[in-house]
């Protein structure tokens, strides 16, 4: 599996990652260690546009993270009452089928707050793809997503 020693193999000055294809194979050939998914998953799932440094990268993400923020009000607050119920009940019946038994989905369901990030950042998937919407299974792709990165804007972008 690719190592963090691998992984400064393909960084730069600036920690810019020079061999995106050589790092693609490598993942594909040898996976990632455990620790390094959260860094590795952004750059394969295509967060960071080419060439950004290390500090570029951080800034990326805190102005991915307002967008999420705004577009997920937005998304709320213009969706109709029914259409916002409608797809919530679809989101909700995969989000509490979740693997409680993961430490980071396990406990009580009321007031779950992975639970509920999981169920907002599906929801405004859904209401932000209206053709593609919410389909059963797509909780299944976007909470490995939330449980490694922590974090529901990154976790969305990497879902999207």
């Amino acid at each position: 599996p690719l190592s963090d020693a691998d992984l400064r193999t393909y960084l730069g000055p600036g920690g810019r990652l020079l061999r995106p294809h050589d790092l693609r194979l490598h993942v594909y050939h040898g996976g990632v260690e455990p620790g390094l998914r959260k860094v590795v998953w952004r750059y394969l799932l295509n967060v960071f546009p080419a060439g950004l440094s290390g500090q570029e990268r951080l800034a990326h993400l805190r102005r991915k993270a307002g967008e999420y923020a705004a577009l997920k009000a937005l998304l709320a607050a213009r969706a109709a009452p029914a259409e916002l119920a409608l797809v919530g009940a679809a989101v909700r019946k995969d989000v509490v089928r979740t693997d409680r038994g993961h430490p980071y989905f396990g406990g009580p369901e009321e007031g779950h707050p992975h639970l509920a990030a999981l169920q907002a950042l599906l929801t405004t998937f859904a209401l932000g793809h209206p053709r593609l919407s919410y389909c059963q299974g797509m909780s299944d792709v976007a909470a490995p997503l939330l449980a490694v990165l922590d974090d529901e804007a990154q976790a969305f972008l990497c879902f999207c």
